[in-house]
């Protein structure tokens, strides 16, 4: 038995289905607010809210065959780079580095728009190793949040710790 979204155990002669990366538009904003309701309930985002975002940023998620989105990003522009929130997944699809496919394909986008930062900002701790272990590095850090940066563009293979 399987999970909703949860690719079910393939029969012999059957064909795997992976999940479809997707650019998303304003029209995927109510199946976006569900993703969120599930994943993040604590966030409270509405559709609205979502479609506020995608029309001034942009996001990419991740289907199954059936249409239902597993896990999705957004990012937004912002003075010197673009503003990444952290990554929304079903509960029922963690662990599978879902996360990490969509954080390289912003990462590449970013480069491909001449983009030279990326900001995450965090409410929260718990997922603060997990965006380190991306790249991002602690740039600023208080009670309330912590705020990571990664740089992209220009010279981004050859930072060095001191770098912020």
């Amino acid at each position: 038995m399987t999970h909703k979204g949860q690719i079910q155990a393939l029969q012999p002669g059957e064909a795997y289905q992976a999940a479809r990366l997707r650019s998303a538009s304003l029209h995927d904003a109510s199946r976006l607010a569900r993703l969120y309701e599930s994943a993040r309930p604590e966030s409270g985002e509405t559709e609205a809210d979502l479609r506020n975002w995608l029309e001034r940023g942009g996001a990419l998620y991740l289907e199954n065959p059936g249409g239902e989105i597993l896990s999705a990003v957004r990012w937004a522009e912002r003075e010197g780079g673009w503003t990444v929130d952290r990554i929304a997944t079903l509960p029922s699809e963690r662990g599978q580095a879902f996360g990490r496919w969509l954080m390289t394909k912003v990462e590449a986008l970013a480069i491909r728009h001449n983009v030279p930062e990326l900001s995450l900002t965090l409410d929260q701790d718990d997922p603060l190793p997990y965006y380190q272990r991306l790249g991002y590095r602690l740039t600023d850090r208080s009670e309330e949040r912590s705020t990571l940066k990664k740089r992209v563009g220009g010279t981004w293979q050859y930072q060095s710790e001191s770098t912020s």
